[in-house]
C-alpha cells in the first residue's frame, strides 16, 4: 500500500482536487478518489493506493474509463485494471529564471478557448480540453492576429503552481516563443505568491534542455501511469 505523499508535490493531482482546484474536481462517493472534469483532463488523485482506494478510482471513472496518474510513485494496478503507459518523468521547481526574449504576450481567456483547443491539437502539448483554460492564467503570443504560442497554469497546489500546455505552431518555431510563454505562466504563478514547477517526461530532450536553460531545477522524478478500467 502507497502511504499519503509527503510533501503537496510528490502527489499534485490530490493535493490540488482537495485544495486550491477542488471546484473543477469530479470526487467518488466516499471521496477516495478525484479526478479533473472531462471536459478539463484526465488526471486523478487518490491519497491511498490501497484496495479502497482502486475501488473507488474505479467507481469514479467507470468501466472502459482511463485515469492519468502524475505522482511520485504508482503502485502495479489490481486486477481490473489494464496499463497503458507508465514511464519516468521529470518534476522540475524555478530557481531564479531568466529575462524572458522580447514579444508581445497577452493574457488569453475563456474567448480564446478555440484557439487553445485547436494549437494544443496541433502540437500535442499534453491533455487539453475545452474548459482547460479554467484551471488558471493562460499567456500566449499572437502573429498577424492568429494564436502561434501558448503556456499557463494546469495544477495548482498549496504554494505551487505548474506550469502545462507549453506549445508553439509549427510556422513559429525557432523564435524563442517556448521560453517566451513558459517564463510568462511562471511569472503569472509568481505574481500570486507561489512557485513555479513543471513536469517533463523522459526523451523529450529539448524540453528538458529548454527549461533548464531558462531557470527550472529537478526536484524529483515521478510517474505517469495511464491505466483503463476494464469493461468488467
Amino acid at each position: 500500500m502507497t502511504p499519503p505523499a509527503a510533501h503537496v508535490l510528490d502527489d499534485v493531482v490530490w493535493h490540488a482536487l482537495s485544495g486550491p482546484q477542488e471546484h473543477l474536481a469530479a470526487t467518488s462517493g466516499d471521496g477516495a478518489a478525484k479526478r479533473y472534469r472531462d471536459d478539463i483532463a484526465p488526471f486523478c488523485g487518490v491519497e491511498r493506493l490501497d484496495d479502497a482506494g482502486w475501488e473507488a478510482l474505479g467507481a469514479l471513472v467507470g468501466p472502459g474509463g482511463v485515469a492519468v496518474f502524475l505522482r511520485g510513485r504508482v503502485e502495479p494496478a489490481p486486477p481490473g485494471w489494464t496499463t497503458l503507459v507508465r514511464e519516468p518523468a521529470t518534476q522540475y521547481l524555478a530557481g531564479t529564471l531568466a529575462d524572458p526574449p522580447p514579444a508581445q504576450v497577452v493574457e488569453l481567456t475563456a474567448s480564446d478557448s478555440p484557439e487553445m483547443v485547436a494549437l494544443a491539437a496541433a502540437t500535442e502539448p499534453g491533455p487539453f480540453g475545452p474548459n482547460s483554460h479554467l484551471t488558471g492564467r493562460w499567456f500566449g503570443v499572437r502573429h498577424r492576429g492568429r494564436l502561434v504560442a501558448m503556456a499557463g497554469e494546469r495544477i495548482r497546489v498549496e504554494g505551487f503552481g505548474e506550469v502545462s500546455g507549453v506549445c508553439v505552431d509549427p510556422a513559429a518555431r525557432g523564435q524563442g516563443l517556448g521560453a517566451v510563454v513558459t517564463l510568462a505562466a511562471a511569472q503569472g504563478i509568481r505574481e500570486r505568491g507561489d512557485h513555479p514547477i513543471l513536469h517533463v517526461r523522459d526523451g523529450n530532450d529539448g524540453a528538458h534542455r529548454l527549461y533548464r536553460r531558462i531557470g527550472f531545477e529537478v526536484r524529483l522524478t515521478v510517474e505517469v501511469a495511464v491505466l483503463r478500467r476494464d469493461a468488467t
